[in-house]
């Protein structure tokens, strides 16, 4: 059992010294998670959106569960959305889901709606950390396979870490990104998750930035989900990694991630979340 480098790093770690294209900035968006919506109420998705808007999101992120009943109409509701200047960063899903008969149903409704991604997470190889070589490669196999999917549709495929995959030094996030093609994996690299797996996002920013598409951003006290707290007031904070954001020239998708947890309402936590965004990335 050990942590894999492969001879894709060579590859990945050029894009990494590359300076981000021309007028690319950071951009701060917010999970819907924070409010309590119910699937099937559109009506109540705008609503969330243009709070997020009065606080200073430009874009959001939700389950794909709030937007399947509009696939159907998604010219229309795509129109509804972009007249609320929030821009739709990407549908959350998982690796089973998108492999299953329902993945293309997913991406063909989720481009149609006017998304840059899908946010995809999976399970991860081990909770220390430790895994096979051939574990590895049959997990990167899977997510290419979707991300073929989604490209085929205009969109990016964004996986989303846990906290089992910034174990042991990072040892199944840096082996994902680097034995899979950089042109068609991305990452929307949580970074709380990956404190609490006790791995290093900082370090995972240095080493691959060029595949970050975007950051989840949330902090808890106790190390439990349950004690998620406003950002600021958590066992941890974000200051190592806006360091690296700024040596790295970064940039992409900054995403507040309050709720899926406990309590289910945590509006009250976004105004103090974007105010500690522009207090420690300038943004």
């Amino acid at each position: 059992m050990h942590t894999i480098v492969s001879r894709r790093s060579f590859i990945a770690g050029l894009g990494t010294a590359c300076l981000p294209a021309a007028g690319a900035r950071i951009r701060v968006g917010c999970q819907t998670n924070a409010f309590p919506l119910k699937p099937g109420d559109f009506a109540q998705l705008l609503d969330a959106l243009q709070s997020m808007k009065r606080l200073g999101y430009e874009g959001f992120e939700c389950n794909y569960r709030f937007v399947q009943d509009q696939f159907s109409r998604a010219p229309e509701a795509r129109k509804q959305i972009q007249a609320t200047g929030v821009k739709f960063i990407g549908a959350h899903t998982n690796l089973k889901e998108m492999l299953g008969a329902r993945g293309p149903e997913i991406a063909t409704g989720v481009a149609a709606l006017g998304a840059e991604c899908i946010v995809m997470s999976a399970s991860g190889l081990s909770a220390e950390g430790q895994f096979t070589k051939a574990a590895l490669l049959e997990k990167v196999r899977q997510i290419e396979t979707v991300a073929r999917l989604v490209k085929a549709h205009g969109l990016l495929l964004a996986y989303h870490n846990h906290n089992p995959e910034f174990a042991n030094q990072n040892a199944e996030i840096n082996g994902l990104a680097e034995n899979s093609d950089p042109s068609l994996v991305h990452f929307l690299m949580d970074a709380g998750h990956g404190y609490l797996g006790g791995g290093d996002p900082a370090a995972f920013i240095e080493r691959h930035s060029r595949r970050v598409y975007g950051i989840h951003l949330k902090t808890f006290r106790g190390k439990q989900v349950s004690g998620q707290v406003p950002l600021g007031e958590g066992d941890f904070g974000f200051e190592a990694l806006a360091a690296a954001v700024r040596k790295t020239h970064w940039t992409g998708w900054l995403i507040v991630e309050e709720g899926g947890g406990s309590p289910t309402d945590r509006r009250a936590a976004l105004g103090p979340d974007r105010a500690y965004i522009r207090r420690v990335f300038g943004v």
